[in-house]
């Protein structure tokens, strides 16, 4: 109910909204030389440059999500330097540079929409699939840093940061009406208004509701016995989703809301529970709000402030029938609200300082979890306190080509003891205009979040102190560019990780005890024509180790990651292609075996030029029909078959 007074509350305005001034354009198709100088968000607070960032960024358009055809958050990010996904047949996950958890429900890396925070409160989980905020059609661009970035953002950017840009209603001029068929049952639609008036007020507002039948019968070799079906789980794979955002710039203030409803039958099982019980389910919820101020004080000052209130709904049933036939209820919910409030200054010759200061309360995070017939509660717990952050950083110009990049933050939270005092330091070199060395280092942690502090107690009734994870990122970069479109990046890196929360081997309790390390390298070169032709490779190596087990090779980490991206404009410009190759290393399971390597071949073509206003795309996603597996962490299997070939038609009018 709160979540839907507080969408009311934000879309009174943005209906009526008659005021604002101008909002930059988005990014449709942007040269290397314009890519360089946008101006992002995620790698420092102070809107840097991409080739001035202490870090080596990795940035998405809307113009790349149209040409390839990307439908959700997880599909995009499998295309960039250095991530992975992987899918459990409920949710999508997302490794960086070898290191992927089962179960971390992408609680190391933080995730953001126009800088507010999405990691709920719960698990920390920031959610990549379906059940992700947006539409893929309102994301003007996706930002990724590498690395830890505790000292700019928090705790979460433990592997990374990444943030997602939203549109501006003038990117749609008008009304929007999409609908999309795809494989597997698969029906999208999608209304969307946006607007920027001759005051200056930009609107966009949009709703969209997405469901599939799935594949109709899973065979799991597992399950294989006339007991369960002989292995198939029919009608297993149904997922809906509906979402609703909104967003109104005028002047200083811009507000923002979005809110995301999703239901999804989970087929594998999880947990032991019954196997093809159509009663086995996840659903989750998600809404926030955001109201932030921005204000240049003067030509060379600026204040921002902002506040939010955000919540998260989730609940699942599993059925069992070890002790009788009985259901499991799981659910929790958490509410948190909070503000920021930062300055941003050179007035110092030489310096450009920022100071800052968030603030968030969790209001509540309640977990329950309860059986019926006969009722029997196993868990109910709620936790409530204080997050208070306070950061700093100074871009120092050293030289007329050198700048010495230092920050520092300091961390309060009620999910830890101690005060977090973390730093990231960056020296930065452009001996030409065309040329870049970054040599980069920072430290993180990550709290234990309300699941992980509740574990002990939920399966051995003890309640020990959990610590902080820690981690130290090392990175030296190097990135050139040419006047004729041409972009060249190359980077090692080195992660050392502890106190990595991991059962105990002879407790089984969760504990500190995790302790891992990665060495790598990446490269990319990237190619922009005038003509809209682009040409992308990476290819990113990376030795993760588990150094708890004698340095042995990690579970569920690629060694290699290549991926290949060409769009070429066709018939005179009345066509584009986009051709996408994504090519994942062998992985070590769990048990100690290995997963194939696998290779997805994905091809989009678009047009909009069939008739005014009308923009037509069709796909083709896993060409070759691989049914490529994924890790899963079960006690009764491990590698998980994904769906074959699947094709996809979208239609968006534009009026």
């Amino acid at each position: 109910m709160r979540a839907l007074i507080a969408l009311g509350v934000l879309l009174t305005p943005l209906a009526t909204a008659q005021a604002g001034n101008d909002a930059p354009a988005d990014l449709t198709n942007l040269s290397i030389e314009q890519l360089l100088n946008v101006e992002i968000i995620s790698a420092s607070r102070l809107g840097q440059k991409t080739s001035q960032a202490p870090s080596s960024v990795s940035i998405l358009t809307a113009n790349d999500i149209r040409t390839f055809g990307w439908r959700t958050l997880a599909e995009a990010l499998n295309s960039m330097r250095g991530l992975f996904t992987s899918n459990d047949r409920n949710y999508s996950f997302v490794g960086v540079r070898g290191f992927i958890q089962s179960g971390d429900y992408n609680s190391r890396v933080l995730f953001m929409i126009d800088g507010q925070r999405m990691n709920e409160n719960i698990f920390d989980a920031a959610n990549i699939g379906q059940e992700f905020m947006l539409d893929m059609d309102l994301v003007e661009r996706i930002e990724f840093m590498p690395g830890s970035g505790s000292t700019i953002y928090g705790a979460n950017a433990f592997l990374g940061l990444i943030n997602v840009v939203t549109k501006k209603g003038k990117a749609l001029n008008g009304a929007q009406v999409v609908g999309e068929v795809a494989s597997f049952d698969t029906y999208r639609g999608r209304v969307s208004y946006g607007k920027q008036f001759d005051n200056g007020a930009d609107v966009l507002i949009s709703a969209s509701h997405f469901d599939t039948k799935g594949v109709d019968n899973l065979y799991f070799p597992a399950f294989d016995d006339p007991s369960t079906n002989n292995g198939i789980a029919h009608n297993m794979d149904t997922e809906r989703a509906d979402r609703l955002f909104g967003r109104m710039q005028f002047e200083e203030f811009t507000l923002s809301g979005g809110f995301v409803d999703r239901y999804k039958r989970v087929p594998t099982a999880a947990y032991g529970s019954v196997f093809n019980d159509p009663s086995a389910h996840t659903y989750d919820r998600q809404f926030f709000s955001n109201l932030r101020y921005e204000k240049a004080l003067s030509a060379k000052t600026s204040f921002l402030a902002k506040g939010f209130y955000q919540g998260y709904d989730y609940s699942a049933d599993d059925p069992f029938n070890d002790a009788g036939n009985y259901v499991y209820h799981d659910q929790s919910a958490g509410r948190w609200w909070g503000g920021e409030a930062q300055l941003t200054t050179n007035v110092f010759d030489g310096h450009r300082l920022l100071v800052g200061m968030e603030y968030q309360y969790d209001q509540t995070q309640r977990q329950f979890g309860y059986v019926t017939e006969p009722y029997q509660v196993y868990q109910d717990s709620d936790l409530s306190g204080h997050r208070i952050q306070l950061y700093t950083q100074d871009d120092i110009q050293l030289l007329d080509d050198l700048v010495f990049s230092a920050g520092l933050r300091l961390d309060q939270t009620h999910m830890l003891k101690r005060l977090q005092l973390n730093p990231r330091l960056g020296l930065i070199w452009n001996p030409l205009e065309s040329t870049t060395f970054k040599l980069l280092y920072s430290s993180t942690f990550r709290a234990p979040h309300a699941w992980n502090l509740d574990y002990n107690n939920y399966y051995f009734g003890v309640s020990p102190e959990l610590r902080e994870e820690q981690i130290k990122s090392y990175e030296a970069v190097a990135e050139w560019h040419s006047n004729a479109g041409l972009k060249l990046l190359v980077s090692l890196f080195y992660n050392d990780i502890t106190q990595l929360l991991k059962p105990h081997p002879d407790t089984g309790l969760l504990d500190n005890v995790g302790k891992y390390r990665a060495y790598g390298a990446e490269w990319e070169a990237e190619k922009r024509w005038n003509s809209g032709r682009m040409f992308k490779a990476s290819y990113t190596y990376s030795l993760f180790t588990n150094e708890a087990k004698q340095g042995i090779w990690a579970y569920g980490s690629p060694q290699n990651i290549f991926k290949l991206h060409y769009a070429e404009p066709l018939f005179d410009d009345f066509a584009r292609l986009g051709i996408e190759n994504i090519y994942i290393g062998d992985r070590k399971t769990f048990q100690g075996g290995e997963a194939d390597a696998y290779n997805l071949v994905n091809l989009n073509l678009s047009t909009d030029r069939l008739m005014p206003g009308l923009d037509v795309s069709l796909g083709v996603y896993n060409l070759f029909d691989s049914h490529y597996e994924m890790l899963i962490n079960s006690d009764r299997f491990e590698l998980l078959k994904m769906n074959g070939r699947e094709y996809r038609l979208k239609l968006q009018l534009t009026f």
